[in-house]
């Protein structure tokens, strides 16, 4: 027991929910119906069907019109790299929970989840497989990096500390050791040049200028120190106006500090730089690695039977072939697959504008496929634009007969009909465009308004057409099964023109296919009987006795055979005479 939703062209939808089947019993619904994408809220729990799962995530089907994707991302909390195990866990038409994570009204884009966190359902995959989480490994990263950081940090601590410590006991040692010198320049006489003009002067004077130098030297030094960065370690400022030979032993113990420091520093870097510096032979190997790995990326992308994955690879096709219309319909097929309606846009956009000007074909196909992604996802509007442009770019009866077709396909009838009335004024002494038209009519099972549509077409094309197109509407209601209708035209049309042998072979073509023995024999009898020439008698001859020879007796074939000497005789009579 079911419930019929509609009846149109043929096709019947049904449905078994309760709801419909007892509505007294079952009054309450549990899913509220779907019916388009303004009855779905973003925060809002739905369920649905798995239609498929394809690269770019799982598809979620919320109604027989409305179509929801789950990035694999959401799909579960488990990171998983084969496809494939999607496949065994969530078959084609499995019934799910899922949260709808955003809604775009404009593309008709729904971004659902299935994560047990968003609808409160068990994970799709099970613990049990001992997939990792998404989480776990970036956590773990980054309490790694934060011990790395925070290592040299502690480092650096003891070593300005140490630094600083080491630079106080040297400066106080500096400045003994300069009152050191100062006390043994006092004892020491100087030998000094006597110039004019210092004649006079004492060796105080001179004492204190030195003082009055060092001083300045020492200020100078402190400056300096006071302007060093702030991250970086006091440094150490000596002035340079005495000799270290004397009292070496007074600075034994700052160089054992600094040979300490510099070993301690060398141990450090010592890990880092084993870890940097690499033997010639692993260099090699990993250079010969890299050089295999690229061969690979190479080779892959030059085999001709590889498939395209990603949009690169489809620019790169692109790119080497700019004139095939397959490789830019396939690229657009790769962004409808994922429901990237603009993207496909754009493809077919560029397309038409790298195509050769010269390849009309090609350019004609790319057209044919942006009409076709016009009327399943875009409105009347951006159809009519797309049409009214495609008129405008190539040959205005192929666009209208290609639209024709995708009305047809699309079962859009009435826009379809509207369409070959245009066409039938605006092309009316065109006779592809009267026989589409009967075509499309038979198809409807309208074979009186094909009746009609014949003498509209014998009225308004040339004579010198006449017999081509009766022929064509006899074959036509032939194949859709208006035979009587269609005999009558061939007979008519054999009876005013005999003389057309290929109306003739055509006839029995068709008669051989659709008609009875009996006729067939009596067709192929009256042909024999004309008066045509003899090669074309010969050939009628010939498809009779293969006719007989086939379907016949050996009575058949004989009388076939002693026909054809009598026609023979008579003609020879004649030529004699």
């Amino acid at each position: 027991r079911c419930y019929i939703l509609s009846n149109e062209n043929g096709k019947i939808q049904l449905s078994l929910r309760q709801s419909r089947l007892n509505p007294k019993i079952y009054s309450k619904v549990e899913d509220v119906e779907i019916t388009c994408i303004k009855d779905v809220k973003k925060g809002q729990l739905v369920r649905g069907y798995v239609k498929s799962i394809t690269p770019s995530g799982v598809f979620f089907g919320l109604s027989t019109s409305l179509l929801g994707r789950i990035l694999f991302q959401n799909v579960s909390p488990y990171f998983v790299q084969k496809h494939s195990l999607y496949e065994k866990y969530l078959p084609e038409g499995k019934l799910l929970t899922a949260k709808v994570l955003g809604v775009n009204g404009k593309e008709k884009h729904i971004e659902l989840s299935l994560l047990p966190e968003d609808t409160g359902m068990p994970s799709v995959l099970p613990e049990s497989l001992g997939l990792p989480q998404y989480g776990a490994e970036e956590e773990k990263g980054e309490a790694h990096s934060k011990k790395k950081s925070e290592e040299p940090k502690l480092k650096t601590k003891r070593r300005r500390g140490n630094s600083e410590n080491e630079a106080e006991e040297l400066y106080r040692l500096v400045k003994k050791i300069k009152l050191h010198w100062r006390l043994a320049k006092e004892a020491k006489p100087k030998k000094r040049k006597i110039c004019p003009a210092d004649e006079n002067d004492s060796g105080i004077e001179v004492y204190y200028r030195e003082e009055d130098e060092d001083d300045q030297e020492e200020e100078a030094a402190k400056k300096k120190s006071e302007i060093r960065k702030p991250g970086e370690a006091p440094r150490l400022q000596v002035s340079m106006g005495f000799t270290w030979d004397e009292d070496m032993n007074a600075l034994d113990i700052p160089l054992v500090n600094q040979k300490e420091e510099s070993s301690e520093s060398e141990e450090e870097e010592d890990p880092q730089s084993k870890l940097k510096k690499k033997t010639k032979k692993e260099k090699e190997l990993e250079k010969q690695k890299k050089e295999k790995e690229l061969c690979k990326v190479e080779a892959a992308l030059m085999d001709p039977t590889r498939q395209p994955q990603s949009a690169d690879d489809f620019d790169r096709l692109v790119l080497s072939s700019p004139n095939s219309s397959i490789l830019w319909l396939q690229y657009m097929a790769f962004h409808l697959q994922a429901t990237e309606i603009e993207k496909a846009r754009a493809v077919a956009e560029r397309a038409l504008k790298t195509i050769s000007f010269r390849e009309e074909q090609e350019k004609l196909n790319v057209w044919v496929a942006l009409l076709n992604l016009e009327n399943m996802y875009g409105t009347e509007e951006t159809l009519m634009k797309v049409f009214e442009r495609a008129v405008q770019y190539n040959e205005p009866l192929k666009v209208f007969q290609h639209l024709c077709d995708i009305y047809a396909n699309s079962e859009k009838y009435k826009q379809a009909e509207e369409l070959y009335q245009t066409m039938l004024k605006r092309f009316r002494q065109e006779k592809s465009v009267w026989l589409k038209y009967a075509s499309f009519l038979l198809k409807q099972g309208q074979t009186e308004a094909t009746h009609r549509l014949l003498e509209r077409a014998l009225k308004a094309l040339p004579t010198k057409e006449h017999v081509d197109v009766i022929s064509r509407f006899a074959q036509l209601e032939f194949r859709f099964e208006d035979t009587e209708h269609a005999k009558a035209l061939f007979e008519s049309t054999l009876s005013n023109y005999p003389k057309r042998t290929d109306i003739w072979s055509i006839y029995m073509d068709i008669m051989i296919k659709h008609g009875s023995q009996k006729e067939v024999r009596d067709i192929f009898e009256r042909v024999i009987h004309l008066s045509l020439a003899p090669k074309k008698m010969k050939f009628f001859f010939k498809r009779y006795l293969d006719y007989e020879k086939k379907f016949g007796t050996a009575e058949s074939v004989l009388a076939v055979k002693r026909a054809a000497l009598e026609y023979v005789e008579t003609k020879s009579s004649l030529t004699d005479t």
